[in-house]
């Protein structure tokens, strides 16, 4: 039996690494944090390396389900997403079955919110329940930060978390993939002009008309650098030490080359390099021009001139978007005086790949950088300037209660959530450009102990919400966070048993922000600050307006109910004979039929 068994187990290996089409259709499961997850297309250039992971594999063969979800730190993934019955729903550990594949990439968030042992604790139970699936781990350390210090170093921002991935991983048997390691050696051989412009999210409203804020994030990565190292990481696969591991390679898709050129040479700062891509991603073509030097356009490997992107969002005539087609080609970004290069190849997918990153740094070119200080995802100031707030009293959904019980509110009444870990209020948004925002929640905590909860808009944010004194006594917290262009869910979340606390209103730093029960306007809700003020602008109770032309001033209450109307060609008006009662009120003002403010007012 012996001998069988033996003979059986060499039937079984040579199957599994010569004949995957014999087999069931794999499912790879990614599993991490913020650098991996899917992000909304209202986030554009901003992508994880999950995103479009699964171009990189036959569909016939495989399919990739990214399950990254940001903020999270191993310990609380596990609670929300991974073990059986998670609080979050959808458990991964109920959908695992055998022969399938899970990448395991935390280390960026455990750092703040975990400790070392639970680290440990909550990877090896991932793994091990994996294991008894049938299907196979895989541990990827987390990727550096664009954080350079000179030409051949990059602080290792995530700390021990990297060299604790590789002690699981040699610990437990668990096969890896150093992209720690890996990420620092494609950075250095890049130099910080092109990892910051082309890898990392540096962008700005130039480049992308949805965003509404310039972009300097050395934390997540743009689509060509979350695309960089997904081919980085299927390269690692297709040369594995790990049989099991290096299978992958036998389901991957065709790959096709871009090769990128320059026309004169050397009259760029960055352009984007020569690589490969699977049929069906997007890719993403940017030349940075050296001061002087005049950009012509992108030419085809046929001498065109391409227009037009796959992406609607890019504004930049330096950038060209395309989805890849099933043919090698060419590209060349034509300056002044250049011409452009046709494509003399055969167009054929690629038989041969490469087997690492690059480990030399001869010929990289560096500019010193001074880096931001600070270990936090953005170094963005709180901005106390809150242009709108919403009433929390009834979310779309939610685990708690509407009530009225607690005097001082400002609305119609507040939200509180019920007494268990994990319960929320979740209200449907609607943002009117990417970037940065302060959000403030004004709240109450009758308790004795901070009642921290997460607020999360695609990523989590922690709030402190120290006691107030009593539950009718509100004060206003604050956090700074990542908004998408467009419709997302903003939820408030309890982190402990004994529920949230009481939360009266919620608001923004940006005009236009709307909740969507409440009907958002095709629209944006403001004009421009600088052409909304130069009709209308408020001082004190005063609205000033620069035309004696009729307008239309009406008041709502928070219920959205008109409370006050009137039409009047005086250059100046005193709110608050129109308003009986305090309160917070929305002040919407039209003249000529078009709308020059909207606002919200506070009467006391």
């Amino acid at each position: 039996m012996k001998i069988f068994s033996k003979i059986w187990q060499s039937v079984v290996v040579a199957t599994l690494l010569f004949t995957p089409f014999l087999w069931a259709k794999v499912t790879i499961y990614l599993c991490g944090d913020s650098t991996m997850q899917d992000w909304a297309e209202g986030y554009y250039p901003k992508q994880g390396q999950g995103q479009d992971f699964h171009y990189w594999f036959d569909s016939g063969l495989a399919d990739v389900v990214n399950r990254g979800q940001g903020g999270m730190a191993a310990e609380g993934y596990y609670d929300m997403f991974w073990k059986s019955g998670c609080s979050a729903g959808n458990c991964i550990a109920d959908k695992i079955k055998a022969g399938d594949y899970v990448i395991i990439q935390f280390g960026i968030n455990d750092r703040n919110k975990s400790t070392n042992e639970k680290y440990n604790s909550s990877m090896t139970a991932m793994f091990n329940e994996t294991r008894a699936k049938g299907a196979y781990p895989i541990i990827m350390s987390p990727i550096r930060r664009c954080y350079f210090f000179n030409n051949d170093s990059i602080y290792e921002s995530y700390h021990e978390y990297p060299w604790l991935a590789r002690e699981l991983s040699e610990s437990l048997d668990v096969p890896m993939i150093d992209m720690d390691t890996l990420a620092r050696n494609y950075m250095l051989s890049l130099g910080y002009t092109y990892t910051s412009q082309f890898v990392f999210n540096h962008a700005t409203k130039a480049e992308y008309s949805n965003l509404g804020s310039d972009q300097a994030d050395d934390v997540h990565l743009q689509m060509n650098g979350a695309n960089a190292y997904g081919r980085i990481i299927t390269e690692q696969m297709r040369v594995h030490k790990d049989p099991i591991v290096k299978k992958l390679g036998d389901y991957m898709a065709p790959m096709y080359q871009v090769s990128v050129k320059v026309s004169p040479a050397g009259s760029d700062s960055a352009t984007s390099i020569s690589a490969y891509y699977p049929e069906g991603m997007t890719v993403m073509l940017k030349t940075i021009p050296k001061n002087g030097k005049k950009f012509l356009g992108w030419y085809d490997g046929n001498g065109n001139k391409v227009t037009g992107n796959s992406v609607a969002s890019v504004s930049s005539p330096n950038i060209h978007t395309f989805v890849m087609k099933n043919a090698s080609t060419q590209f060349t970004a034509v300056y002044e005086g250049g011409n452009a290069e046709k494509y003399t190849g055969d167009g054929k997918a690629l038989t041969e790949f490469p087997t690492g990153t690059p480990k030399s740094l001869d010929d990289v070119t560096f500019e010193p950088f001074t880096p931001i200080g600070g270990s936090g995802e953005n170094d963005v100031k709180v901005d106390k300037n809150i242009k709108n707030f919403f009433d929390a009293f009834i979310p779309d959904s939610g685990i708690g209660y509407s009530e009225s019980n607690n005097a001082g509110f400002h609305g119609e009444g507040f939200w509180n959530f019920a007494n268990e870990k994990n319960s929320y209020g979740s209200y449907r948004m609607k943002f009117p450009g990417a970037g940065y925002v302060t959000l403030a929640i004004i709240y109450a905590n009758g308790g004795t102990t901070d009642r921290m909860i997460n607020a999360y808009l695609d990523h989590d944010y922690y709030i402190s919400a120290p006691p107030t004194g009593s539950w009718t006594t509100w004060d206003t917290a604050y956090v700074v966070m990542d908004a998408p262009l467009g419709e997302t869910e903003l939820r408030f979340m309890s982190l402990t048993s004994d529920g949230g606390p009481n939360i009266d209103m919620f608001g923004f730093s940006v005009d236009g922000v709307c909740r969507v029960s409440e009907g958002c306007p095709e629209e944006p809700q403001v004009l421009p600050f600088s052409k909304a003020m130069t009709f209308a602008k408020l001082n004190g109770n005063v609205l000033e307006l620069s035309s004696e032309l009729n307008s239309q001033i009406k008041i709502f209450d928070m219920q959205g109910r008109l409370i006050a109307k009137t039409i009047s060609n005086a250059k100046s008006i005193d709110l608050s004979k129109l308003v009986s009662s305090n309160g917070i009120y929305r002040l919407v003002v039209k003249s000529a039929g078009k709308k020059f403010m909207t606002t919200w007012v506070k009467a006391f």
